[in-house]
């Protein structure tokens, strides 16, 4: 039987990982109080009724072409949005605005209740904030921002908004997840699984979703991405020598090819 604990083990793969994280913190920290001071962010904004249903807003100095909401990892049952913040820098220099939410983690709220939580802040960005809206996601994260962009989940308004949906190094398949240990806050069944499993689940038309995944990726997370094009039939990419934790470094670099792929097709 496969020990699907170690299919999904990180840290313990990536030569120094608790450095990598604390640097990235720093990181966050420093860019989230340098976005205060030039008065272009707004933190803890409220989108639902949950204490933790808030999410961070940073908005360009210049005219704002998209909207991008950027869903962390954390295997829905840890981590913060204030950990990620740093990661907005590379959008708002192509004139993106970026929101970063927090969600009820799990067991206080199960998976299915995140994916609404998660529907509403879309869908509250969408109301509040014009032009397209693009959604990125690492890891859980990136399970969320498949399931956005599967059939009936977001309201009619929103979903033709929807420029592009980005799950990076996604989980989309729930089901070996039963068998970890993690499944002491997740609480998933079989039926859970299968209801939030974008693999099984239909892709809302004319949404446009690219996969991405490092090529040094854990064989599983790279599984599972290759999983979730195959169904969708949509673009796929293996980005050469990455790993878990810096694949997402593109996100912070205006003229990376991660940040080129997300914005395609939105106009200049």
């Amino acid at each position: 039987m496969v020990n699907y604990d170690k299919a999904f083990e990180i840290g313990k793969h990536i030569p120094n990982a608790h450095k990598i994280i604390k640097e990235a913190q720093n990181r966050s920290a420093e860019f989230r109080n340098s976005m205060l001071a030039a008065k272009n962010a707004r933190l803890d904004v409220k989108y639902g009724p949950s204490a933790r249903n808030t999410m961070d807003v940073f908005t360009p100095s210049s005219p704002v072409r998209a909207n991008l909401i950027f869903l962390h990892s954390g295997s829905w049952f840890k981590s913060d949005k204030s950990l990620w913040s740093h990661l907005a820098h590379g959008s708002l220099q192509n004139d993106v605005r970026v929101i970063i939410p927090n969600y009820t983690l799990c067991p206080n709220a199960s998976i299915p209740e995140i994916t609404q939580q998660i529907k509403n802040c879309v869908e509250a960005v969408a109301a509040e904030f014009s032009g397209p809206v693009i959604i990125a996601g690492h890891q859980s994260g990136g399970h969320l921002a498949a399931r956005m962009a599967c059939a009936g989940v977001l309201n009619a308004s929103t979903s033709v908004r929807l420029s592009h949906v980005l799950p990076i190094s996604p989980i989309c398949d729930l089901t070996p997840l039963i068998y970890t240990s993690m499944n002491k806050q997740l609480h998933l069944t079989e039926e859970i699984a299968a209801l939030e499993s974008p693999t099984i689940l239909d892709l809302e038309e004319d949404t446009t979703v690219t996969v991405w995944v490092g090529s040094d990726e854990r064989p599983v997370y790279i599984e599972q991405a290759k999983l979730l094009a195959s169904r969708w039939d949509c673009y796929f990419v293996s980005s050469k020598d990455r790993n878990h934790y810096d694949v997402i470094d593109g996100m912070e670099i205006q003229t990376s090819k991660l940040l080129g792929r997300l914005f395609f097709n939105i106009e200049a």
